[in-house]
């Protein structure tokens, strides 16, 4: 496992722009995975003027690491996330995007869909957030390490997270998510973590000096061969 400690949210994200373009530039045809949420937000808008700027992606291929159920126009649905933020902010697309369709019918279907894509893709690179709880995609705490694609119920402390996030009311908060589960996210050759902020701090300390263990989601990504970490000085101020 690498750390990489940088000062603030804003060098966070210019990190994970030079390593994922670092990624881009070494294989032009790279699978590349992403999250949502606030963690990522300013680091996908610098990708896209990477590539504005002459980063191809042409050649790439894009997936998601989740997707809330529910419709794609809320403003917390990843896809429309993905669209504000990247895909419509680029001059060359990729040369192929994936993702979850939160208003699928049969939620059966669709995971059986998406897992063929996962499938056929391996992942050049996976990029995760942290949350409070330590968990990452919808693993919540005491999820199994051998918890595949699935459609997982949200826990109160992330549909707190949602709602603020997205100025949400209550009605309004999905409950439900798609995700990679924990063997998916381990299936990827390189698995990027971001967190940033105070209020990760204790996950940050759980996940990188805590025991391994299924009530920390993200610990497990200490037994993967090539995770990097990245965190800014307050979610780093419980580490020993």
């Amino acid at each position: 496992m690498e750390l990489i400690r940088v000062k603030d949210y804003h060098d966070m994200s210019d990190m994970l722009v030079k390593i994922f373009a670092g990624q881009i530039r070494s294989k032009p045809d790279s699978v590349l995975s992403f999250t949502t949420g606030k963690t990522p937000e300013e680091f996908l808008e610098k990708l896209a003027d990477a590539v504005n700027a002459g980063l191809d992606i042409s050649k790439c291929i894009c997936l998601n690491l989740d997707e809330y159920v529910g419709r794609r126009d809320m403003p917390y649905s990843v896809s429309a996330f993905m669209d504000n933020h990247f895909y419509s902010r680029l001059s060359v697309k990729p040369g192929e995007i994936y993702g979850l369709n939160g208003e699928a019918p049969d939620q059966e279907l669709e995971l059986k869909r998406y897992g063929e894509i996962l499938g056929e893709y391996v992942r050049d690179i996976q990029l995760l957030g942290l949350g409070t709880n330590g968990h990452i995609g919808a693993n919540e705490p005491g999820t199994s390490f051998n918890s595949a694609l699935f459609v997982a119920d949200s826990c109160a402390s992330t549909m707190r997270a949602t709602k603020e996030l997205f100025g949400l009311q209550d009605e309004q908060v999905p409950t439900q998510m798609y995700t990679m589960g924990i063997k998916d996210i381990l299936a990827a050759r390189h698995i990027v973590l971001a967190a940033s902020g105070k209020s990760k701090a204790w996950a940050v300390k759980a996940a990188i000096e805590g025991e391994i263990t299924e009530m920390v989601p993200a610990s497990v990504l200490r037994r993967h061969e090539h995770v990097t970490i990245i965190i800014d000085d307050e979610a780093g101020t419980l580490l020993e």
